[in-house]
């Protein structure tokens, strides 16, 4: 039995108010970290603390070392990739939208007792990383990216663009997860690929649809950017931005590990 495991057992021993309140201030020394270090904004602080109390409540002390790993692993890269750029903390858009699907698996695997959910679990975390640790890691590449969909070179920075570094972050992020899992919550060889392989597929989805679905804005110069106030839209699916291309690859990711499951 893993070490996350053992405390699972000791806070299940307790009432049902202690355990709440346990949590309660394990997930609020985590937001105070969190706006400490400017890794969130307020609003994204609100929302990653509950989502952070669905995944330890049902998750256990093994879940929330899954959540902690991504979210903490994700923002010192981050941080350390856009060194100088003076980045800001994410809002709860990007939270809810990274957190979701994560958080969906873990009720499902409340409600129905099906442990397909926990690999599901694992596997949306596992994307969510690796889509951020390609993106920022990527960006330092010295080859231009090219478009996942067209393979013609795109400017860095725009979503859809892939390089070698970038996915082999992206792999290394996904597997890094998996290996958790194996660690905390216990799998075998077939779980433990099964993460990775839908952590980075989703990873992969995720750049598809950025580079076909999602919505990019051209300024006056000609420039591509992804962001509504410095152009007019050129491309893409209005409503179709980051966030939602994040959300739908999570849920991509969650849904390759169930159907992979029932193999």
């Amino acid at each position: 039995m893993s070490f996350p495991m053992m405390l699972d057992s000791l806070l299940l021993s307790l009432g049902v108010w202690t355990r709440c309140a346990i949590i309660a201030l394990a997930i609020a020394l985590m937001a105070a970290i969190a706006l400490w270090r400017r890794f969130l904004d307020i609003p994204g602080t609100a929302a990653a603390a509950a989502l952070g109390f669905i995944v330890f409540y049902i998750g256990g002390v093994s879940g929330f070392v899954l959540l902690l790993y991504f979210f903490l692993s994700s923002s010192v890269i981050t941080k350390l990739c856009r060194k100088g750029e003076g980045s800001r903390g994410r809002g709860y858009p990007s939270v809810v939208a990274n957190g979701f699907p994560s958080s969906l698996a873990l009720i499902l695997y409340a409600v129905l007792k099906d442990p397909v959910f926990l690999l599901a679990f694992a596997a949306s975390i596992a994307e969510a990383a690796s889509d951020t640790w390609a993106g920022e890691i990527g960006q330092l590449s010295h080859d231009d990216p090219v478009s996942i969909a067209t393979f013609t070179k795109v400017p860095k920075g725009i979503s859809g663009g892939v390089t070698v570094l970038g996915l082999l972050a992206s792999l290394a992020a996904s597997l890094s997860v998996a290996l958790l899992f194996w660690g905390t919550f216990g799998t075998d060889l077939w779980g433990l690929l099964l993460i990775a392989a839908s952590g980075f597929l989703g990873a992969l989805f995720d750049s598809l649809l950025g580079a076909t679905l999602q919505v990019q804005y051209r300024r006056k110069d000609g420039s591509l950017t992804e962001d509504p106030k410095e152009g007019e839209r050129a491309r893409g699916v209005p409503f179709m931005d980051n966030d939602a291309v994040n959300l739908l690859s999570g849920l991509f990711a969650f849904s390759v590990a169930v159907a992979l499951y029932s193999l």
